[in-house]
């Protein structure tokens, strides 16, 4: 279970996140929708402390910290129970794709560095790299990039990975592929939080669809009660707007 209380961030007097709860079943998959600069993107980062919030603890698989009063194996137990997609990718330029999945794998896990490139030309040939894993990212598209940085989240079997709107740098004929293999993830029965901008892939794949606004959880439900039957005006407006846009 993951389960996050009363979380506040504010970068100086701007307050971004104002007191967020949401707890999250182990193999729940939820979408969190919402208009930009509405705190989904920091709220992420704050679960794995890429981003750290003054206020509130967070709770994963077990592991609860006090984010008044919390220490660097807070921080790195935390991480461990976590593996994260980047909407920028977020691979190392210098490594090739088999290396930027495995040695994550062999600093973290304590894996041979035999293992853990074995570990990884499988994972990358699930994502459908098979053939690429010596290509430098330069060589590979934005969606084989993204691939690379999920089939790099799954190396670490972490309890959940969180999904920081991983197709908002790709050129639209890319998104699919990326969005077929998060699918095939989620149906792996994988924990997943995915901030996301696609509301047809939020609105048939998640378990749970959460929207905030203003650093606020406005609403959240299945996906069927939020698409089809709004209870909140801002949420309504925010979907009305969507489907203006997709028109």
């Amino acid at each position: 279970m993951i389960k996050i209380t009363n979380l506040h961030k504010s970068y100086g007097s701007t307050v971004v996140l104002k007191g967020i709860d949401l707890e999250i079943a182990e193999g729940e998959v939820v979408a969190i929708i919402g208009p930009s600069g509405s705190g989904k993107s920091t709220f992420l980062r704050c679960i794995n402390f890429l981003e750290e919030a003054q206020v509130g603890t967070i709770e994963i698989d077990g592991i609860k910290v006090d984010l008044e009063n919390y220490t660097k194996k807070h921080v790195s137990d935390i991480r461990k129970k976590t593996g994260m997609v980047f909407q920028n990718y977020g691979l190392f330029k210098n490594k090739n794709a088999l290396h930027n999945v495995s040695e994550p794998v062999r600093l973290t896990r304590n894996t041979s560095r035999q293992e853990a490139e074995q570990l990884a030309y499988k994972i990358l040939a699930n994502v459908g790299l098979q053939g690429k894993e010596h290509n430098y990212p330069v060589a590979l598209s934005g969606g084989q990039q993204q691939r690379v940085g999920i089939a790099r989240a799954l190396a670490l079997d972490p309890y959940v990975i969180l999904f920081d709107e991983p197709t908002s740098s790709l050129d639209p004929e890319l998104v699919e592929e990326v969005l077929n293999v998060m699918k095939s993830v989620i149906n792996s029965k994988r924990t997943m939080i995915v901030v996301t901008h696609e509301m047809d892939f939020a609105q048939s794949v998640a378990d749970r669809v959460v929207f905030m606004a203003d650093g606020v959880i406005i609403e959240q439900g299945a996906p069927k009660d939020i698409f089809q039957n709004p209870q909140n005006e801002r949420t309504q407006k925010f979907l009305r707007s969507y489907l203006h846009k997709s028109k």
